[in-house]
């Protein structure tokens, strides 16, 4: 490949080089839109290579340190080529706050191929002493005067970057949160299987507040599974405060109608502006008698001998002051199996309710001998690829 001739060649003219500026800025847009688009870290850094392979035509390589401290790089080895993402170590040392511009040989940036008889320039940005810099690379030849495109994206790129790693933050400590509040081991009840499967939402997507509870008290075991409103931080904490009502209004003995009574008004009194669904059960092994109280959730599934039916009760979500129902009380067959799930596990964007609900009932019709086999194959069977809103799902099985 022969040398390319500098932007900054006196074979350009200034028209030349004022055109070249601006098509080179309205790449720059398109490329920081692309850019906070992206749905993930990765998706971000591929963004970011392809946007400086555009711009200045030319490969290009954008390196970054995600969440976890991995340093990655996006490569992209020309302006219409696929970007993809490679691990690469840079070393960081002496590298100040601000952007800073260098010119280095091709070697040290090596998982590209570079244009021959060029170095290459490599733009760092560097927003906080506590972030690792992130690097620009592309060949030097593209370069005008004083780099401005090019500093113009290394800082894009890092505000970028900085707003990923933000959300990235959050949610993990939004899902550390969760899951150190669910119940850390399932009791052991005679007569009884149970199993469950948590899964909290992509990376990419805010956390819920989805939650479940299994608990023996005063010989019967209470089940519970309940999605706060919205998705957030705070929709984890408020689903703490609830999960901890539920258990204490269970310890002083109440049937589930009153356990969720005294829930809806705290929640009324305390957190007037949130709004959650519940469904709240016990159940006596000996009996299977099950008494049952939902406050707009998803109504229960029982599967026997591969039919299913659906237990629902209607009846306002917690938040709301309105009347609600008597419990229900059932029998749970022996060899029948009941299931508690969260929304996350059947709606979709492109399907109804009553499709996911479906979808839901023709899996459960076999139940798997091994009940959390069973609960995971709901997952893979039912749950898309990138999971867009938490899951919780609670099955039980009468022996």
């Amino acid at each position: 490949m022969s040398r390319r001739v500098p932007a900054n060649s006196p074979a350009l003219t200034p028209e030349r080089l004022a055109e070249l500026l601006a098509e080179r800025l309205a790449a720059l847009a398109d490329a920081t839109v692309q850019m906070h688009a992206a749905s993930n870290f990765v998706r971000l850094l591929e963004a970011a290579a392809a946007g400086a392979a555009r711009i200045f035509k030319s490969p290009a390589v954008v390196v970054a340190e995600n969440v976890d401290g991995d340093c990655l790089a996006g490569v992209a080895a020309g302006p219409d080529a696929e970007p993809h993402v490679v691990p690469w170590v840079v070393d960081d040392t002496g590298v100040p706050i601000g952007a800073t511009v260098r010119v280095e040989e091709p070697a040290a940036w090596d998982r590209i191929d570079w244009p021959a008889g060029d170095t290459v320039t490599v733009a760092a940005a560097k927003l906080r002493e506590d972030r690792s810099p992130l690097y620009v690379v592309v060949p030097t030849a593209t370069q005008t005067v004083r780099t401005p495109v090019l500093v113009q994206l290394a800082q894009a790129v890092a505000s970028a970057m900085e707003a990923q790693r933000s959300f990235d933050e959050e949610h993990r400590i939004a899902v550390t949160l969760q899951r150190s509040l669910l119940p850390r081991r399932l009791p052991e009840v005679a007569g009884l299987d149970l199993a469950v499967r948590y899964e909290p939402a992509s990376a990419q997507t805010e956390v819920g507040g989805d939650f479940y509870e299994l608990v023996m008290l005063d010989g019967h075991l209470l089940m519970a599974i309940g999605d706060v409103a919205g998705h957030s931080l705070h929709a984890a904490t408020v689903m703490a405060e609830l999960r901890h009502a539920v258990r204490a209004y269970a310890v002083e003995g109440h049937q589930p109608g009153v356990i969720l009574d005294r829930v809806n008004e705290l929640m009324c009194t305390l957190l007037p502006n949130e709004l959650a669904t519940i469904c709240v059960l016990l159940l006596h092994p000996g009996s299977g008698l099950i008494r049952l109280a939902s406050a707009g959730h998803l109504p229960a599934l029982v599967s026997l001998d591969g039919r299913v039916e659906f237990v629902e009760q209607a009846a306002p979500l917690l938040g709301v002051r309105a009347p609600r129902p008597p419990d229900l009380e059932f029998v749970l067959p022996a060899g029948a199996t009941l299931v508690l799930y969260t929304d996350g596990l059947i709606e979709r964007r492109d399907a109804t309710i009553d499709e996911g609900m479906a979808a839901l009932g023709a899996v459960a019709t076999r139940v798997d001998d091994d009940l959390d086999q069973f609960c995971q194959r709901l997952l893979v069977e039912l749950a898309p690829p990138e999971i867009h809103d938490d899951i919780a799902v609670v099955a039980l099985r009468r022996r």
